[in-house]
């Protein structure tokens, strides 16, 4: 549980990011669509880094 903020950190990021992202690249996309694609990443992203840290746990003991 001590890796849980730096998670939920890593997809808040990753959410601002790719939010910016579209909203540059993609001006035809409204802002809900925009807005459920950068939320998705963000959780993709949280899941990855989740499991990571689950596998690099089990590979030190």
């Amino acid at each position: 549980m001590k890796k849980f903020p730096t998670i939920i950190i890593v997809a808040i990021v990753v959410a601002i990011i790719a939010f910016n992202m579209l909203e540059a690249d993609s001006a035809e996309l409204v802002l809900r669509d925009r807005t459920l694609i950068s939320a998705g990443a963000g959780v993709l992203s949280g899941t990855i880094m989740w499991i990571l840290l689950i596998l690099d746990k089990k590979d030190k003991k």
